[in-house]
């Protein structure tokens, strides 16, 4: 680290408590050489800008990740199927609390309820308390390690997935990478083949269908993934060409099926970003090392 990233900030802190403590001297009748409010006021006019600025960079930045975390993805829900590795769920606050979630209705979605798709059957409707195994919309934000999703076609990926079936022939899927490496031809992932049969949501549902996956602590290498999956006691192994990375998107294919590995902080692209830049201008990091 150098020399000016070290004393940059402190100078600034340093500055404006100099004339901080100036304008507090003002109103003491001993020290006082010019009225203490007009000694006060430039160093208010300052802060304000500065707040001022300071907030709408940060209510931009609220409104970016709030897009993010706020896009749907399809979910499996209902039946018996429970997610045993869901970790603690999202705190909420009190206005997120009380905003209604939105729901955007799909061609592929049940005529009761525009957030659920049962994909085994289209001509299927539940009746009475029935709950049967289905894909329900979710956001991003409530996805956890273990949900079994499905991605649609066009649709950006919420997190490390692994492909367990897609809608193509020999369980192939086709992704668009530039959001990660900046090339724009496809490139092909594929099932893994001892998980094709998860293909719809009574399947994945299905208690009989049960597997283990081991996997390797998150790291920031993306074109490596130690893995495995248990199914029936017989394991196969798993690579990076059997994933979906968060940031990619779904081409060419109507529809994948998969099981998050990791969310958030974890995934691969995140991990690889950057630090928050520094809200400080050019001038003033200039500037402070000078004063």
């Amino acid at each position: 680290m150098s020399t000016q990233s070290v004393f940059c900030y402190p100078a600034a802190i340093i500055f404006r408590s100099f004339f901080l403590g100036v304008a507090i001297l003002q109103f003491f009748p001993k020290f006082s050489t010019i009225s203490g409010g007009v000694v006060i006021l430039p160093l208010l006019i300052i802060l304000a800008i500065t707040g001022a600025k300071d907030g709408y960079e940060d209510f931009k930045r609220h409104q970016s990740d709030r897009r993010v975390n706020h896009s749907k993805i399809y979910r499996l829900s209902g039946g018996v199927w429970s997610n045993k590795n869901a970790t603690r769920g999202k705190s909420k606050t009190f206005i997120r609390g009380i905003v209604p979630k939105g729901s955007r209705p799909t061609k592929r979605s049940s005529s009761r309820n525009p957030r659920v798709v049962y994909d085994y059957d289209e001509a299927y409707e539940p009746t009475g308390n029935e709950n049967p195994p289905h894909w329900e919309r979710a956001l991003w934000e409530d996805v956890q390690v273990g949900d079994m999703v499905k991605v649609l076609d066009d649709e950006h990926v919420p997190a490390d997935i692994l492909i367990c079936a897609t809608s193509e022939e020999e369980d192939v899927a086709f992704i668009e990478t530039k959001n990660l490496d900046g090339e724009t031809n496809l490139k092909s992932r594929h099932a893994v083949p001892s998980l094709s049969h998860l293909n719809n949501a009574q399947a994945c549902a299905n208690p009989k269908n049960k597997f283990l996956v081991n996997c390797d602590r998150p790291d920031t290498d993306m074109y490596r993934l130690n893995a495995n999956v248990v199914v029936d006691g017989y394991t196969s192994p798993v690579d990076l060409s059997m994933t979906l990375l968060r940031g990619t998107v779904l081409k060419n294919t109507r529809w994948v099926i998969g099981v998050v590995l990791f969310t958030g902080l974890d995934t691969k692209v995140v991990m690889n970003s950057g630090g928050t830049p520094s809200k400080r201008s050019k001038m003033e990091r200039q500037m402070n090392p000078l004063v």
